[in-house]
């Protein structure tokens, strides 16, 4: 018998400033207002399908010495891919990345810096508590005593949380890792290179978010566990994956990885995740990428910079879910027109893709949220100016003044999902004042999961905070393999 859903949302909009998280800390957004019916244009360079150019970005002269800086920084650092050490001998061949309906042992996250953000995370242990253990990544005492508290404060049974103190914040706890290998008795970490999502250099002037490519390695040595290392860039929301196949944007493989051939990336990321065949996608979705300035227009935001987990998924071998914006909803924004095309495209060619067997997949599309109803717009602020200049070079608002009007952009999805033992955690977004069909969006991904997951719970959580700076509940999870 299907097992009973449950939703967990909250009932207000999001109101609050941008969370001061890892390289976002600048980059406050402005208050909540509706967005207006009329739609902007988007240019024809970037909507004419095939074209992968950024979006025109405001220049500024003068800028050259603290660019350098910017870039020798990266570079001492090492945060541009450089060659890693030979994989260790403990980890031989017969290690997989399990898919996410496997056993787990465990789920990995890592304690956000910010208050609104723990909202989210609190409602997530609670429902995954009772089926897996949980392992919370702090980056010291203080930041434990406050997670503690905080799922104290909820109810929640301590003897199902542990705590791992790691001197570096890793909220998204998917992308740096650990990410964990199996042979179905042992366990291995994957070590992929680390170029910090291949943001501009500009925005990079972050310690922590340059210093994610280090965990990996000091997890391994930590866990006394062997590392699987490659000098191929790749982060764990940008893989998708089933038993024996990988999904992935060849769009950001590229751009992760500059001067390397696709065939190459393929071959490695089969290597390390030993895993049979790539299903390539062309092009990412606009509203996922990130330029130094705006995404189109005057339209702002964070993201992944071009990750399958937010918009394609495997739900089982031969089954996979693909958002698609509503052809009514597209005109609404020029981030909303762009997607709708993207997303099309990646729906073409999934339909033309086979499985290792030969046979086509099973595709299912999945509505996206009408993104003009969780946009933030107002003017920009001085503040935000100041420590834009302060801390990303001046990059991010360049050509913009105080009083402009912006819009920010969540990373809003019901592709960013969270499957682990006896539950399946999934986004919603209706509340009051939002329009009846964004509740019948709500109900139908949760009546679809629940069909994809029948001996799985439910259960529905509004991730908004975590959208608002640039990912969502899978981003900020990890699962370990449970071993025989």
């Amino acid at each position: 018998m299907p097992s009973r859903c449950v939703v967990v949302r909250s009932r207000r909009a999001y109101d609050g400033p941008i969370p001061d998280l890892s390289v976002m800390a600048f980059l406050d957004a402005p208050p909540t207002k509706d967005f207006p019916a009329e739609s902007a244009r988007l240019p024809e360079h970037y909507a004419h399908a095939g074209n992968t150019a950024a979006p025109p970005t405001h220049r500024a002269s003068g800028r050259l010495p603290r660019l350098v800086i910017a870039a020798l920084l990266l570079a001492v650092t090492g945060c541009v891919a450089v060659q890693h050490a030979k994989d260790s001998p403990r980890a031989v061949a017969g290690y997989t990345f399990p898919p996410e309906w496997a056993p787990q042992e465990a789920i990995w996250l890592g304690w956000a810096g910010r208050e609104p953000l723990h909202r989210v995370q609190v409602e997530m242990i609670q429902a995954m508590a009772p089926h897996v253990r949980i392992r919370v990544m702090v980056p010291s005492d203080n930041a434990k005593t406050q997670a503690a508290n905080a799922l104290d404060a909820a109810g929640i049974k301590r003897d199902r949380v542990e705590f791992f103190t790691h001197k570096v914040s890793n909220f998204w706890a998917r992308d740096a890792g650990p990410r964990f290998l199996s042979d179905g008795r042992h366990l291995a970490i994957v070590d992929f290179a680390w170029n910090a999502y291949g943001y501009p250099h500009e925005l990079l002037i972050h310690a922590d978010l340059l210093r994610m490519g280090t965990i990996p390695k000091e997890l391994g040595a930590q866990l006394n566990l062997p590392v699987v290392s490659s000098s191929v860039v790749a982060e764990g929301g940008a893989l998708d994956v089933s038993d024996t196949v990988i999904l992935s944007y060849k769009e950001t493989a590229l751009q992760r990885n500059p001067g390397v051939p696709s065939e190459e990336i393929e071959r490695e990321y089969l290597r390390v995740y030993r895993k049979q065949k790539m299903v390539w996608l062309d092009r990412s979705p606009l509203a996922d990428r990130v330029f130094s300035g705006p995404k189109v227009g005057n339209y702002f935001g964070w993201g992944a910079n071009g990750h399958i987990d937010e918009y394609v998924r495997f739900v089982n071998n031969s089954t996979i879910v693909v958002a698609q914006i509503d052809p009514q909803e597209a005109d609404w924004d020029p981030i909303s027109r762009a997607d709708y095309q993207i997303l099309q495209e990646n729906l073409t060619q999934l339909r033309a893709a086979v499985n290792v067997d030969g046979r086509p997949f099973h595709v299912i599309t999945l509505p996206a949220p009408a993104l003009r109803y969780y946009l933030r717009t107002g003017p920009l602020r001085e503040e935000q100016k100041r420590r834009d200049s302060l801390l990303a070079l001046g990059a991010w608002y360049r050509g913009f003044e105080v009083g402009d009007e912006i819009h920010w952009v969540p990373a809003v999805s019901y592709l960013n999902f969270v499957v682990t033992n006896g539950v399946v955690l999934v986004p919603a977004y209706w509340r009051e004042g939002l329009p009846g069909r964004e509740r019948e969006k709500d109900e139908f991904v949760r009546e679809t999961f629940q069909r994809l997951f029948p001996e799985r719970r439910v259960v529905q959580i509004n991730p908004l905070d975590v959208n608002m700076v640039g990912g969502g509940m899978h981003c900020i999870t990890q699962q370990q393999p449970r071993m025989e």
